[in-house]
Order: C-alpha cells, then structure tokens, then sequence
C-alpha cells in the first residue's frame, strides 16, 4: 500500500527521477481521492452505490448518473422520464449511444438553474469521450460546494491521506492522467473562485449572513436583532416576542457547526469560512424552527382548554403552513387533534404536536366532516327509497360510498329492500340510523353471499361467508360446513332458488347441528354396545339397543341372548377379514344382526310349533289333518308324497306309541337346532321359546323333533318310490322272471327229454296224432275266415294303401317344386350358420368341442403366400437395417471427409487418405457392402472352423438373452457413465433391436424402456416430483426415439393444421399484459394522430388496466388466446389413436410404477407428471418450435417471426398451465379469466391422459405371450459391427458381479463360455493390420458388420434333457396333436388317443407328413422350422400317440396343464392360436408396406449423399492438382507427361545426417554412413514414395513412406520416426525436404 503523507514526513535523499516519479504517483493518488471524495458525495446524494474510484470515470461517461444528480437538485429541469437509459441496461448490452448525451446536457441545464458559475462546467465531450475527466470531478466538487452553502445538500469531506489505494490502482491512474495531456484543476481554490463569481445582490447577501454570525458571536440582543432585520438577509416572518430565543438556538447551532469543522479539518490551511460560519439557509432554518415550536404550544394549550376559537387562530399561524383549514370544520378539529395528542401520551411522548401531525390530524378530520355530511344525506336518501317499492333504486342509495357500509351486491336487492323495510317500520321513529344500516347490510350482504355460494355450488366461498362474524350466525360448526352446504342448496333449491333469509339460514344450521348430535350420541351408544359385545353382557348389550339414540328397530327383550351371539360373530369375522382385533361393529351391522337375530327366532317358534302341530295330528290319528301339517313350508321337509299319507300316519303313530312304551317324563320343553347350531327351546303349554336353556329343562322324552319324522318320510317315501319303480319297470321284471322260469323249464324239460329220448316211440306216436289235430283245426278255421271276407279286406287294403302313398308323394313333389328357391336358401343358410356357430364356439367358447377345432385347424397351415410374404419381409427388414447403418456409415465418412479437407487447408495434409476415403465409398463398393455378410462368410468369427463356430453360436445365445431379458441391459444402462448412456443407447441398443422394425423388435424394445423406467425409479426417485423436476435417462431416451421415429409424422399430421392456421394470421397479437398492452395503444395512437398523447406513458397495472380500451384489447386477446389453445387442444385430443403406442404405454407404466412406490401420492399429482411426459417433454417442443421438428412446412431460408413465436409461446404456456393444473399470479379481471380457463382444460387434458393410459398390454397389443417366441417362423436376426461386438463383451465382464451375481445366472454361463474379450484379429479373420496404413486397416476393421441369428442357448426341444423346457415341449405337443385330430376323427381327444387307426387313416397321416415335407423344401434356409418339429414328423400315428401322451403327462408335472382338464387346456391352446392366425397375416401385410416406404426413403437418402461424394471427389482432385503442380511449370508438366520418369533424389547417409534428417542408424557407426545411399522416388500414387537404400551399390531394402503418415505423426507431435526398423528419421526435416523437393513450396 502507499501511504503518501508519511512518505513526505520522511526525509530520504531521492534522485531528481525519483522525485519526479514520487511527485507523479502523488498527483495520482490526490486525484484519486478527489474521486473517491465525489464518489461518497453523490452517494449520499442520490442514496445508491456507485462504482469504485478506479471505474468512475467509465461510469459517468454515459451521463446517467450526472442526470440523476441534476434531477436530485432541479426536478423540475431534468424530470425522471426525460433521462435517457434510467437502468443503464442498453448501456450494458450494445455500449455507449450518441443519445447519452442527452443527459450530460440535461446535467448542465440543471447546473444553470441551480445558478452555479458556467466557469466550472465541462463540455459535452470532456464527459461522452473522456477527454477531460478532471475537469468533470473538478465541477462535481464546485457544485457540491455551492449547494452546500445554499444548505440543499450535505458537505463533501477531505480524505487525502485517509483513503488507501494499491500501487497497481496509483499506477493505472497514472498513464491515465498522461494520457489526458492536461494540468490538473487546483481542488482547493474552488470556495475563491466562487466567492469572486458570486452576482452583486449574492454579495449583499453574503456580507449580511457574515454580520449575523458576528452578532450572533458576541452574544448581544439588540445587535443580534438588528442583524437579522437586516432586508439583505432576505429572513422571513421574524417574530419580535421571539428574538431572544433566535439568539440562543443561533448560537447553539453556531458552536454545534464550528466544533464539527475543526474535527474535520484539523491540520487543513485552506478552508471556506461557510465550514463554520451558518449559511443563509441554516438561519431561516432556525428561525422557522423557533416559529414552528412557539406555534404549535400555542395549539398545545387550545387543545388544553378545549379551546375551538383559539385553536382555529393558533392554527391559522403562517409559520405552520397547514393547509385546508375550514373555519366550520373546528369541531372536527378539536376532537381529532385531541385523539392525536392522547395517542402521543399512551406511547410516552409528552411533547405537542408536530406541524406533521397538525397536518394529518387536519386532512382527517376535514375528511371526517365532509364524510359526516355527505353520509346523513346518504341515510335520507335511503330512509326514503325504503319508502317505496323500488328495489333497485334502494340498492343505488345503498352503494353510495358516503354511507361507508359494507360491501352490497347488485343480485341481492330484493333481499335488501324486502328486509330492511322490515326493520324500518320496526324502528319507533320510522328512519334508520347509520349504525344501524351498517349492522344490517353486513348481514345482508354476507346472506347474500351465501345465497351466491350456493347457486354456483361454491363451497369455499360459502364456508368463508358463513363462518364470518358479519353473518351473525350462531352455532356454527367448522366441521359441519359440507352438511350445512347440502342442506341449504336442497332447501333453495325445493323454495325454485328464492333467496333465503337469515332466519331461514339460522334454522337449518340448528337442524344440522340436531341430526349431527343425534349421530354423536349413536356413536357413543355404538360403543356402549361394542363393549357389552366384547364383555358378553347379555343385560347391557339389551339396554344400550333399547336405547332411543340408537334408532334400532324392533329388538326384543327375549332375543337379548341370540342377538349377543349373531353380533360376537359378526365382531369376530369382521376382525379377522380387517386383520384388526380391535374391529368394532357399525350400526349398519348391529340392525342387520338384530334383524337376523328375530328372524331366526320367528323361523325357530314357527318351525316349534310346526312340529307340535305335527305330534298333535298324529295323536289325533287323521291322515288328511296329518298330511296338511307336514306338508307345512316352515317344516321344510323333503320328499313328501301325497299317497303315502295313511302310510305317514301309521308309522308316526307307531314312533309316537314305542315312545310312549319307553316311558313319558311328561316333559314341557322341547328344543331345536337351527342351521348355525344353535338350540332354541320351546314350552308346549305356553308355547313360548327361548334362545337360553331354561332352568330345570326335561326334554319331552314322547315328542318326536323333525329330524325323527323326516326320517319316518323318508323311508315311507323309499318304499313308496321302489314300489312305484317297480311298476315303471315291469317289462324289466318279467323278461327277468321269464328267464328265471325259462332256466326252470329247461331244466324240467332236459328231464323231459331225457325221458322222452327213453320213450321215443311212443313220443313220436303221440306227438304225430297231436300236430295233425291241432293242424287240421287251424286249417278248417282260416279257411272259414277266408272264404267269408277275403274279397272286402284285400279290396280294401289295396285302396287305403294306394290313396295315402299317392298324396303323401304328391304334396311332397308339389311342396319341393314351389319352395325350390326357399329349400336352397334354407340349406345354404343352415350350413352357414352351422359354420358361424362354430366358428363362434372356437372364438368365445372357452372349452370349443373337437371337431369345431377339427374343423379350422387347417388354418395353421402355412401356403405358398405366406412363405413368399415371410421371406419378403425378412429380406425387407435385411435390407432396410442394412440401409440404415450403410447410411449412418455415409454420414460419418462425409463428416470425416471435411474433417480432412480442413487439415488439408490448414497443415498441408496430403490428400490421399482423403481419395482413398472417397473411393470406398464408389457405388460398386456400396453395393460389396450390402454382400459383406455373404462375403465375410468365409473367414473371422463366420469360419468354418470349431472353435470359431462354438464362439459364434455363444455370441448368438449372448444377444438373445439380451433381447429377450431386458433387466440386463435396463442395469447395465445405469451402471454405465452418464456421458455414456445415450450412445451406448444409440450404438448398441438399437442395433441389437433393429431400431424396432417390427412387432417383436418393437415389443422386445418397449420392454426394455419401461423396464429401465421402474428400475429407475426404484433406484433415483425419492418423491415423484424428481420425475419433472430431474432429467430421467430413460424417459429422455425413449422421448427422442419414438419423437425420431414414427413420433415425428404423428406430431406432423396431429399438430400441423392447427398450427399452421396459426402462423399463416400474421395480423394475430396476442398481449395479455396490460403494461405492454398500453404502451401498444399510446404508441398506435401517436403514430396514427401524428399528436403526442395525453396520457402518461409509465403507468402501473392497475391504472393501465383503467383504461377501457386497454380492457378491450386484453379481453380480445384471451378470447384470441382461448380459441387458438383449444384448437391445438382439439387436435392433439382427437388424435389420441395416432400417438405412438410405445409413448402411451410408457406413460401408463410411470403411473403404475410412480403408485406403487408412492402409495400415498394422489391422482392429481400422477397424471401430473405423466402430462409432464406426453406434453411438456414430447409436444411442448413440436408446439413451440414447429418449425425446428419439421411440424409445418417452411420455404427455404424463411423463420418464425418474434410476434409468431410469441403466439406459439402463449399457447404452449397455456397448455402447459392446463396440464399442471398451475394458475397465474395476480388478482386481475383478465388474470381470473386465465385461471378459470385453465380449471377448464385441465379437466379436459386429466380426461386425456386418462385415455393415454388407457392402452392394453404389449402381449395384447402385439399378440404375444410366453410361447410367441416359439411360434416365430424365421429365427430373428440381428446386423452389428465387430467394435460394438467386443464393447458389449467387455462392458458385460466389467459389470458382471452386478449383472448376475448367481453362479447359476444364465448370463454368467454365458460369459463363461466366451471368456475374455477375444482381439480384433481373431473376429475380423486378418492375421496383422497392413504395416503400410494401419489405421485405415484397424478402422475398416472395427466397422466389419456381421450377422448373429438369434437362438437359445439350449434345444428346447431335447427330450434327454433331465430339465426340458417347457414351451418347447408345449409347442411340440400341439403340433402332434394337430396331425392326430386331423387325420382321425373322434369326440374327444382320450378317445382318439387311445383308439387304434385305420389303415386310410394312417395313408392319409402320411400324405399331410408328405406334403408338409415338400412345403419345407421350398422354405427358405432361415425360415425353416426348427429340427425337433421336423424330426417329430417322421413319425407313425400311433407314435404320435404315445409322444403325445408321454408329453401331456410331462406338461402335467410340469405345471404346465393342470389334472383333469389337460385335455381341454391343450385346445385351448391350439384354439387361440387358429384366432391368432388371421391376426397375424394382416400385421405381415402392413409392416411389408411399411418396411417398402421406408426403404425408398432410404434410396433417396442414398442418392442425394452420393452426390455429396461425387462432389468431394471433383474438389478433391482438384485440390490434388493444385498441390502437385505449380503454375509456372504446368503447362511443361502437361507436355512432358508419359515421356520422363518421375524424379528421384538420391542421398547418402552422410548428406542426410548434415541435413538433420537423419539422426542415427542401429548398429552402423558414423564412419560408415558415405556407404549408404538413400534413394527417394515417387510411388504408385500421388503423396507415396519409394525409399530405397544402397550399401556399397547393393540394393538393400524397399520403405513405401506415404506423405499422409508423416502429417500425421507431425499432427501428434512425434518428432522422430524409425525407417526400416534402424534409421531414426526427423519427420519436420523429412516433410521440409519432401515440400521442397516435390511439391515446390
């Protein structure tokens, strides 16, 4: 630090440089202060902080700061608006403008009209260019001093010496200053140079003002007095009873004045004699101070007094100068002034009022007075509009503001005029005073706004109104406020919406209050019999339901014990189903138990009384009597017949009689068992019952209970049903009978035979005689019969059968030949229903019958169709994969190829590696790479060697998992660096899911997102807001790829219209900020008048907004605003079914996942976050920007105006607010106009969202489930360079303990069969890079593309596996059973498994399996079906069979099929997949027209980038050119072209060596390099060359040196570089001498 005024107290012998240097930095330093001095002074001045000392000068180049000081001093000739850039902000943005000299002119004026001499003034540019800044701190100073003695502002203070500055400061400040070429302003001498530039009169005033602080010095009345009587002084209203008391306070000031001067320039020579002299202002100062006190005692003491009249004249004093003093106003006067004063004692402050306080004690009660006035003639008016029948005119007396009475409400007149007219002819003077009409409109007023809440269904506003003190209303309950809504909103609404009254209002509120108190008290007898319940008290469980509060129904004493059973129960199980012991019973449950509880016991006496009716009419001994009593409903006994009823009757009578043989205990009670269990006991003489076991209870032991006679029934029934089925059966019996007798006869007759065998003889004697008899009587009888009626029956026989078959055929043939049509249309239709039925019966039955399964399992047949569509598509889905990376290639070889041509430009890079880039990418290689598949076959990881097979098929099983279990790549994104995530996502992912071609990529892509996405939020979110409030990975990734993909044409075809009707009104405006709304309207004004407005152009809101047509603009504006935000609304809305799948499912897995970690959150703040999601993330872009996401289209070179994207910026805000729900701040009509339709939308934008959630899932939507994968006709294939290759492998390794911490984890396994991460040779198939270019050979390498067919890693379908898979093995038992059902018929499938075929049958099997076998050899290599299923056709029928059920029964152990339905399960299957079939034929047929539009697409893209290379190749040759041939010698080149050979330089090592380009050679002393001989001829191409090197003649060795590997190793910094493995060259040296020697530069 310097410190200048010790340095001179110190003597030191200094050279003259030394003091000229010390004389400098001090000028330096004083200026510096004298800066720091002005810089505190205007400070103070114009209370704000200005730059340090050092930037000063800078800061007041612009003037502002100078303008404020003028306008501090002379507001009135620099007023506020007149300065130019108040904030400095345009300052700060663009620099100093030629209009800032407009306030250093507006500082000058004002110096002018302050009166200080024009000798001090700086010009305008000694400020705006800095020429003279001194002399601008030199005038500040002038100017503080002079209005320091005009007493208009604070002393600026010395601080030479008390300030301290670095010397880096001081010597800034310095070369400043010599770059100023000035002498510096002498500071000291200003109060001269004002005093000798003071006017005459100025003069005069002076020397008067010195004369009195002489007098006032020598302490002298008479002298003090004629001083300040001096007319030179120019003091005013001096007071002659006061001039002692001038004397004292100007001396006190005096001395107060010269003691802080001497404090503050102690040591100083120079100083002004005003430094403790009082100045003119500082005497009038005083003597007005002198004036105001002796005034306001006076005042004082008439307010002692109670003094009207001298409180006037007191306050009427000039010297006060209170203003608005009305003679008849001097009540008022008094009573405030008082009310001030006693205000004033209660603080603790004893001194009179202040002139200040005069003042406002004065303007109040002015305002008091008028307002008394005004509001008696307000409360006349009012008396008298209450008089007459004018509602509406009493309202207008009413909303006078003289009144001063609450706020009234125009709807509510009626209820003021009908109520107060009321309370006025109640009143005994018949007028209403102001009191009490202030009391009553409050009232009103509040009735009315809860009249208002409830026609508009207000429930905040009505609880405010109702729970107010100026409602009046009593018993108000803050909890009942919803009950208190409900039933005033009926009750208005039953009156047809008339206004309710206060005492209406009253009574309902006390009718809520009563039915609340009523539930309380239930609440409590709730709990009284909850304890009754849990304590088992059958006497308090009875009193407390007989309680009246309770409101129960119907309980009766003599149930108490079986309602304390029921309500146990019902306790008990509610405990258990709540898993709460402390459950309580509601009254809900006690009145249905109570209710429960007396209709069993109804049932139980009915039931009792049932039977002894029963053992009465048994004893009574009458059928029919006995039959009507059992056949009674409340006996419920089964099996009753009607003719058994004798049969009833004698066994009830002997059951009654063996009873009574026992003995009979002559027993009243009986009892009986109701369905829980329970016992109800019955008297017989009283016939009564009872849930309690009575008091010496004997059962009666003769009474038979209904068990007893249901039995009795039930056997009298059996007996009588065998009976009866014996009859039924009587044929059955007879045969039987027939048989047992025919086996008697046959017995008797074998006896007979035998007999007869014995007698045989004699037998046929008998038996001869006896047939010719019995012949010969038959005989004679038919031929008596004949010969009677043979005539008539065969005559009549003929003709009956003859008529009959003749009209029988007839009507038949007449009928078919007049139904002809009828008849066709009948069969067609029968067949077609038949056909539909079951083809409904396979679509929505769950269990359809075999043969409608029979029937269409044709339909899983593939034809020729769907082979070639299938084969199509796969190679559509090759081509265009392979098109998008060849692209993507083309792309980053074009950025490369400019990357190149720029080093060209700058580090004379050769161009070869840039024709060599360009040549690859030829047309003919283009083509090579579409093959390189096919190509590549033959060598790296594709060789057709073991172990590089094993290693394919281990990478294939690899990405298979990868796809088909997305927790692994969901991890491994986050456990990735952040920098990392989205291109591993971009490089990886979407290779390995083919950017989502189609359903399965596309499911198995959506997986993986919402996996990601609650993995995620599992992890990252601690509350749902950090969803918005964060940048989620994964939500940002999937944003841009479905934005990218399909999502940018469905944001086109969605928002486009609406937007682009927005963009083409280039008249809309919408400004909904009354400021700028305003200052709009001045300015269209003055532009259109030519006049300059009246109005003031800064204005705040609320006065903007007064304005009318400012109103009318902001209201066209938001109805502008409205329509346009709903016509975007409308079309995003309406186009909910074109928004990406994957975006919408997305969205409804943030919901699930968001409510299941956040149980508590609510709806409100879910969908929230998901219209975060679907709108501010994935829209809200497209909206505000429509032109940058290609939403609209645009001509080249055109942009959105600022007005245009102020307009989109509008409406993306509003939609924006809609969709969160958030309102603007403010309390504004159009504010509230916003908000409303805000509350509007969001119910809109919540039911949107709700439908955007509203999808099905991914297995739904692409018709996949567990077995799909199965299913696949062609195995899925994937393209991916060899660098993401091996980057998957290693980030794997690098994170498996992560990954898959079991041993057992399939992707250890996996890991574990590939090992480390193999070299890229290994894979590419090359053995070396190519010594000559190995960074060209390593990046083609990297770049290879190899194709991975997907598989698992095991054979699902390997039957010796000890663990079979089991949707392998599911897919192979449907296709077994397929050729079973198909070839034999049958009911069932156990049937047909174990019914042995026939031969046709087993023809026809082998004509399908032939068949089949000749489709498969058409099938393309990659769509064939997998091994297993074919293998499975070569077998029999009856193979099949057995296969099949082995399979149903492993399926079954399996968990697969459950027992006994396995059957039935397995067409269920087979059914789904015939519905399925359909499906997925049309899917096919759309994604091949969708994969043809993308692939000419990509044509397109392809041509326009391969006239980016042609054009790279024609600059590049020409750049070529220029660098190989100088203009002097091209035309000599030209000629000689094909006639020399190229040059060579030849260079011994010696030579080099002396050149520095060669440093050593291993192995080869110094002596020896003359030996050597380097020779350098141009190579093959332009930029190669042969080095070729001799040793004693000999041709030794052959270097190809390419020009563009010295370049680059010069652009890494390698100085040194080895040549044949021994020379150590200097590259800068080579690349000189090639330059020189080659290229000629």
């Amino acid at each position: 630090m310097a410190d200048y005024t010790a340095a001179e107290t110190r003597y030191e012998r200094l050279t003259a440089e030394q003091m000229d240097e010390q004389r400098i930095q001090n000028v330096a330093y004083q200026y510096l202060c004298r800066l720091e001095e002005a810089k505190r002074w205007m400070e103070a001045c114009l209370v704000e902080e200005l730059p340090a000392p050092t930037d000063l000068e800078e800061g007041l180049r612009n003037g502002v700061i100078l303008a404020k000081l003028g306008h501090r001093f002379a507001p009135n000739s620099v007023p506020l608006k007149k300065i130019y850039d108040p904030e400095q902000q345009r300052y700060q943005a663009v620099g100093l403008q030629f209009r800032h000299t407009d306030n250093i002119n507006h500082w000058r004026n004002a110096m002018t009209k302050l009166g200080l001499p024009a000798i001090f003034y700086p010009e305008t540019t000694d400020v705006y260019d800095k020429k003279n800044m001194p002399r601008t701190v030199y005038c500040i100073h002038a100017l503080s001093l002079y209005l320091y003695r005009l007493g208009v502002a604070p002393q600026i203070h010395d601080l030479y010496g008390k300030v301290k500055f670095t010397d880096e400061e001081i010597n800034n400040m310095k070369l400043e200053l010599d770059k100023y070429g000035i002498q510096m302003p002498a500071f000291n001498k200003i109060g001269g140079i004002l005093a000798n530039e003071l006017s005459v009169d100025e003069a005069a005033v002076h020397a008067a003002v010195i004369a009195i602080n002489e007098a006032v010095d020598r302490g002298e009345l008479g002298v003090t007095t004629r001083a300040l009587r001096n007319p030179n002084a120019m003091l005013r209203n001096l007071q002659e009873a006061l001039m002692s008391v001038y004397q004292e306070m100007l001396s006190q000031a005096r001395r107060r004045k010269a003691e802080r001067a001497s404090s503050w320039c102690q040591g100083s020579e120079d100083k002004d004699m005003y430094e403790e002299f009082l100045t003119q202002r500082e005497i009038q100062n005083n003597i007005n101070v002198v004036n105001v006190r002796s005034a306001v005692e006076q005042v004082d003491e008439a307010l002692d007094s109670a003094d009207e009249l001298s409180l006037l004249s007191a306050l009427q004093l000039p010297c006060l100068a209170l203003r608005g003093l009305h003679t008849d106003n001097g009540p008022w006067y008094l009573d405030q002034l008082s009310v001030d004063r006693q205000q004033r004692a209660l603080e603790g402050c004893v001194d009179p009022l202040n002139p200040d306080d005069l003042q406002d004690g004065i303007t109040l009660a002015n305002e008091d007075a008028k307002g008394a006035r005004n509001m008696q003639a307000a409360v006349q008016n009012v008396n008298a509009a209450l008089r007459r029948s004018d509602p509406r005119h009493t309202l207008s007396c009413l909303m006078t503001s003289d009144l001063q009475l609450p706020q009234v409400f125009p709807f509510a007149a009626a209820l003021y005029h009908r109520e107060l007219q009321l309370l006025q002819g109640q009143s005994g003077q018949g007028e209403l005073q102001q009191e009490e009409l202030f009391v009553a409109v409050e009232m009103l007023s509040a009735v009315a706004l809860i009249n208002q809440s409830l026609e508009v269904g207000n429930l905040q506003q009505f609880s405010s109104s109702l729970v107010s003190s100026s409602a009046g209303l009593s018993d108000v309950d803050d909890t009942l406020l919803d009950r208190y809504f409900e039933r005033l909103a009926d009750v208005k609404q039953q009156g047809g919406g008339a206004q309710l009254t206060w005492n209406q209002l009253q009574e309902k509120i006390n009718s809520v209050n009563s039915s609340v108190l009523d539930a309380q008290q239930k609440l409590v007898v709730l709990g009284v019999i909850n304890k009754a319940v849990i304590r088992g008290d059958n006497q308090q469980l009875l009193s407390a339901l007989l309680l009246p509060s309770c409101g129960l129904e119907d309980v009766l004493p003599d149930n108490a014990c079986r309602y304390l059973t029921l309500l146990s129960r019902t306790r008990q199980h509610k405990a258990q189903v709540s898993r709460d012991p402390g459950a309580e019973l509601c009254l809900a449950d006690i009145q249905e138990e109570v209710r429960r509880a007396n209709q069993q016991s109804q049932r139980a006496l009915k039931l009792c009384l049932s039977v002894a009716a029963v053992n009465q009419a048994v004893k009574e001994n009458r059928d029919s009597q006995t039959l009507r009593v059992l056949s009674l409903p409340e006996l419920q006994l089964q099996g009753i017949i009607r003719e058994c009823a004798a049969e009833y009757q004698r066994q009830l009578h002997n059951l009654i009689t063996h009873k009574m043989d026992t003995g009979d205990n002559r027993g009243a009670w009986i009892r009986v068992r109701a369905d829980d269990g329970s016992l109800f006991y019955f008297h017989l003489n009283r016939l009564e019952g009872t849930w309690e076991r009575p008091d010496g209870f004997t059962y009666n032991s003769v009474f038979m209970d209904r068990h007893e006679i249901q039995d009795v029934i039930s056997g009298v029934s059996g007996l009588y049903s065998r009976s009866a089925l014996w009859r039924s059966r009587e044929a059955l019996v007879v045969r039987l009978q027939a048989t047992c007798r025919g086996f008697l006869i046959r017995q008797q007759l074998e006896a007979r035979q035998r007999f007869l065998i014995n007698h045989t003889p004699a037998v046929v004697v008998i038996q001869s005689h006896w047939r010719r008899f019995v012949q010969q009587r038959l005989y004679r009888r038919r031929l008596q019969f004949l010969y009677m009626n043979w005539r008539a029956v065969v005559k009549i026989q003929s003709f009956v059968k003859m008529w009959l078959m003749k009209r029988k055929y007839r009507a038949r043939l007449s009928f078919f030949k007049l139904n002809e049509g009828a008849v066709i249309k009948i069969q067609s239709f029968f067949r077609a229903s038949r056909a539909r039925d079951q083809y409904r019966m396979l679509v929505h039955s769950d269990t359809p019958h075999l043969s409608v399964v029979r029937k269409f399992v044709h339909l899983l047949d593939l034809g020729d169709g769907d082979i070639r569509e299938e084969a199509e598509l796969l190679r559509l889905r090759e081509e265009v994969v392979r098109s998008i990376r060849f692209n993507r290639q083309l792309e980053a070889d074009l950025d490369l190829m400019d990357l190149k041509i720029g080093l060209l430009v700058r580090n004379r890079a050769t161009l070869q590696e840039v024709v060599s880039h360009c040549k690859k990418l030829t047309r003919k290689n283009k083509e090579q790479l579409s093959d390189m598949m096919d190509v590549e076959r033959s060598k790296g990881l594709k060789a057709l060697s073991r172990e590089r097979r094993e290693r394919l098929e281990a990478y294939q099983h690899l990405f298979y998992l990868l796809q088909t279990q997305p927790l692994y790549l969901a991890q491994l994104i986050f456990l990735m660096p952040h920098t990392r995530s989205t291109s591993f996502m971009e490089m990886l992912v979407f290779s390995l899911f083919n950017y989502g071609s189609d359903h399965r990529e596309a499911y198995l892509l959506l997986q993986l997102f919402t996996e990601a996405l609650r993995y995620e939020i599992s992890l990252k979110v601690d509350q749902p807001q950090d969803v918005v409030t964060g940048n989620p990975t994964v939500i940002k990734m999937l944003v841009n790829f479905y934005r990218r993909a399909h999502g940018q044409n469905v944001l086109r075809e969605a928002l486009c219209p609406a937007l682009q009707d927005v963009l083409q009104d280039r008249t809309l405006s919408i400004r909904t900020d009354p400021v700028d709304v305003y200052k709009t309207w001045i300015n269209q004004t003055e532009s259109q008048t030519g006049l300059k407005s009246t109005l003031p152009y800064d204005v705040s809101p609320e006065d903007a907004l007064s304005h009318p047509e400012v109103q009318r603009r902001i209201d066209v504006s938001i109805i502008n605003l409205k329509n346009l935000t709903d016509r975007v609304l409308n079309a995003i809305t309406c186009n909910l079914h074109k928004l990406p799948y994957g975006l919408r499912y997305t969205a409804k897995v943030l919901r699930d996942a968001l409510k299941t970690k956040f149980p508590d959150a609510s709806d409100d703040e879910l969908y929230k976050i998901v219209g975060n999601l679907v709108y501010y993330r994935y829209m809200n872009p497209a909206i505000v920007a429509p032109d940058g996401f290609d939403v609209v289209d645009r001509s080249a070179g055109s942009s959105l105006q600022p007005e245009q994207r102020h307009v989109l910026g509008s409406i993306a805000r509003m939609l924006q607010h809609a969709a969160a729900n958030k309102r603007f701040h403010g309390d504004g009509h159009h504010v509230r106009a916003l908000n409303q339709y805000i509350s509007q939308t969001h119910t809109r934008f919540r039911k949107f969202l709700l439908s955007v959630c509203d999808v099905p899932e991914p297995e739904e939507r692409f018709s996949v489930d567990e077995f799909s994968e199965l299913l696949v006709v062609s195995r899925p294939v994937i393209y991916i360079s060899v660098s993401e290759l091996l980057n998957t492998h290693k980030l794997l390794l690098e994170h498996q303990d992560v990954l898959c911490a079991d041993s057992s984890d399939p992707l250890r396994l996996l890991l574990q069969d590939l090992g480390p991460v193999p070299p890229l040779q290994e894979l590419t198939g090359e053995s070396s890079l190519t010594p000559s270019d190995p960074e060209s050979a390593l990046t083609h390498s990297c770049k290879t593309e190899v194709s991975l067919t997907l598989t698992n890693k095991f054979d699902i379908f390997n039957d010796s596996d000890d663990k079979p898979d089991a949707r392998g093995l599911l897919l192979s038992t449907k296709q077994l059973i397929i050729d079973v059902i198909r070839t034999q018929p049958g009911d069932t499938l156990s049937d047909i498994l174990r019914r042995s075929p026939s031969h046709d049958q087993e023809v026809c099997h082998d004509w399908l399996m032939q068949r089949r076998a000749r489709q498969d050899a058409r099938t393309p290599e990659k769509m064939k079906r997998n091994q297993s299923l074919v293998a499975n056709g070569n077998l029999s029928l009856e193979e099949k069979k057995r296969k099949i059920l082995r399979s149903l029964r492993r399926l079954e152990g399996l968990g697969v099929l459950t027992s006994p339905q396995t059957e039935n399960q397995i067409l269920q299957m087979i059914a789904k997949d015939i519905r399925q079939q359909r499906l997925r034929r049309q899917r096919r047929g759309a994604e091949l027209l969708k994969l043809r539009h993308t692939l000419s697409s990509l044509e397109v893209k392809s041509s326009f980038q391969t006239e980016q290379v042609d054009y790279y190749r024609h600059y590049i040759t020409s750049c070529l050119d220029n660098l190989t041939t100088s203009k002097s010698n091209k035309k000599k080149t030209a000629e000689s072209t094909g006639k020399k050979k190229p040059p060579a330089l030849s260079y011994s090592a010696t030579r080099l060596q002396e050149k520095g380009v060669l440093l050593e050679i291993e192995d080869l002393p110094p002596t020896q390099f003359k030996n050597v001989v380097f020779d350098i001829v141009a190579g093959p191409e332009r930029g190669s060359f042969r080095v070729k090197t001799r040793f004693l003649g000999v041709e030794m060795e052959e270097f190809l040196l390419k020009y563009q590997d010295l370049l680059q190793l010069q652009y890494e910094g390698v100085a040194v570089m080895k040549m044949f493995d021994k020379a150590k060259i200097n590259v800068n040296l080579l690349i000189f001498l090639l330059n020189k020697k080659f290229f000629k530069k």
